[in-house]
């Protein structure tokens, strides 16, 4: 019966042990950027798809503008007046809105994608966001973070009562599109 008595050491043991689990941090900084890295690489795979699909209805105007410049004979122009009539070849203001907006999108997600990733990999950033999240007893599991090109700033807000916005730390840290592609998306 001596073996199953619970001696101080081991009440000490378990306490440290609850102690460990109630201070260890399991969501960090580094992986909220890397988690919206990811999700931005998607909503970027998206973008480029409708990009891909906005460029081919756009590429009629490739095709048109070829068969007019080889049309030299009287003949040739006919055909492709005809070819004109009886196929709608216009391109509508909802075309060309797509495209732009596809464009856009690809050019918003490529940016941020980069911009979560160099802040992944930036200790400082991280650390601050870390500290902040650790003094004002906020947990980054949850968090939105948001990223201004114009301003070079990245704002993490956790919930609505802690937010913290850090500027200019990613200029010492940008990557490339090369960076941002071998990050390893997808594999």
């Amino acid at each position: 019966m001596q073996d199953a008595a619970v001696t101080e050491q081991m009440r000490l043991d378990y306490n440290a042990d609850i102690q460990g689990v109630i201070d260890a941090t399991y969501y960090n900084a580094e992986i909220l950027f890397q988690d919206n890295y990811t999700a931005t690489m998607a909503n970027l795979d998206n973008a480029v798809d409708n990009l891909v699909a906005a460029t081919a209805v756009l590429m009629e105007v490739q095709a048109v503008a070829n068969m007019a410049a080889n049309a030299d004979t009287v003949q040739e122009q006919m055909a492709f007046q005809t070819i004109l009539s009886n196929n709608d070849m216009t391109i509508s203001a909802a075309d060309v809105s797509s495209y732009n907006s596809a464009l856009g999108a690809v050019q918003t997600y490529a940016r941020d994608a980069g911009a979560f990733l160099a802040a992944s990999r930036n200790a400082n950033m991280t650390g601050s966001v870390d500290n902040y999240a650790a003094n004002t007893g906020a947990s980054l599991y949850g968090a939105t973070v948001a990223y201004s090109a114009t301003a070079d700033i990245m704002a993490v807000s956790m919930g609505q009562t802690y937010s913290i916005g850090l500027q200019g730390l990613l200029g010492a840290n940008a990557v490339t599109l090369a960076d941002v592609y071998a990050a390893g998306y997808g594999s």
